[in-house]
């Protein structure tokens, strides 16, 4: 892949990420969006339970969401190879943990997730051409 390419896919992740974790940032809207999940994952007849929320759980959603907000904007303004590389192992770990939720007992509405988490991961993993001399590296400098 070109670096450019690759650069593009960095940003397309970020723009993802502050589409759907957005909501998980404030208390209101993370309240919105656990009902929306849960009514999905009702309808659908999903395994796994959605346990009403308590402070605690709205607390871990808002730093979560905050802090994938300010890591997506980041990437989105100046966006690297190096970037792109600690993304897909945010995302390799957010995918062990949404499956093991699952695996725990948590609503399956939560594998949509981690479809994205492991693609975007995977594509974020692949070799990228550099412009001097051609060669292909896993580990690239860190300019756009």
């Amino acid at each position: 892949m070109q670096t450019s390419s690759f650069i593009r896919l960095v940003r397309g992740s970020a723009c993802y990420d502050l589409l759907v974790t957005w909501p998980f940032a404030l208390p209101w809207t993370f309240a919105w969006i656990y009902a929306q999940l849960a009514s999905a994952s009702t309808l659908l007849g999903l395994p796994g339970s959605n346990p009403p929320l308590d402070a605690v759980h709205v607390m871990l959603a808002n730093l979560l969401g905050s802090v994938v907000i300010v890591w997506s904007l980041a990437r989105l303004l100046t966006p690297t190879i190096q970037q792109g590389r600690l993304d897909a192992l945010a995302r390799a770990l957010f995918a062990v943990w949404q499956v093991h939720a699952v695996l725990a007992g948590a609503s399956a509405v939560i594998l949509v997730f981690t479809v994205f988490e492991v693609l975007f991961g995977i594509a974020q993993l692949l070799p990228v051409q550099q412009a001097e001399g051609g060669r292909s590296t896993l580990l690239a400098p860190t300019t756009t």
